[in-house]
């Protein structure tokens, strides 16, 4: 008697059995696989659930600061250089300018800068150390990034030369 399929046939039938058999198997495996353990409680009517958060926000590294400055608007450093000794009449210009500079970044730091770089609000650079420490301004020039110090050393540089310190950025 004659084989109702042809071989090729026989090969993709018989292909498709295995194939078959072997998902059922894996799905059995599966849902065999957690069948030791015990069914999770469900929640009773009236019930609650205590959920515990941990944060992941990173924590910033210790400074050997004892104060933490925070960021204010320029605003706010406009006010703070005027009580620094900055003129009030310069309040527009000096809130142009130390946006210009530092974004009112108290922190901000340019490496670039060929004069030993530059710090703080109104970017201070190192060719102030000198008269800066002289003056009483600073002991590092570490100390540029601090609001207060930064307006003030600021303020007696604009009092000696105007504005003629920020000019090769000015435009």
């Amino acid at each position: 008697m004659a084989d109702p399929l042809p071989i090729g046939e026989k090969m993709t039938f018989i292909t498709l059995k295995i194939g078959a058999w072997c998902i059922t198997g894996l799905a059995a495996f599966t849902l065999l696989w957690g069948a030791s353990e015990l069914p999770e409680r469900q929640l009773q009517p009236g019930e609650q659930i205590t959920t515990t958060l941990i944060s992941i926000v990173p924590t910033l590294p210790e400074t050997t600061t004892t104060t933490t400055t925070v960021p204010k608007g320029c605003a706010q450093y406009v006010a703070d250089a005027i009580t620094a000794g900055w003129p009030a009449d310069q309040a527009p210009m000096l809130a142009r300018v130390m946006f210009r500079e530092s974004r009112c970044n108290p922190l901000a730091y340019n490496a670039k800068d060929s004069n030993g770089g530059s710090r703080g609000l109104m970017q201070m650079n190192g060719t102030h150390i000198k008269w800066l420490t002289e003056l009483g301004y600073i002991t590092t020039l570490d100390d540029l990034f601090k609001p207060e110090v930064n307006l003030a050393a600021s303020a007696h540089l604009y009092r000696m030369v105007g504005w003629q310190a920020w000019a090769s950025t000015h435009g």
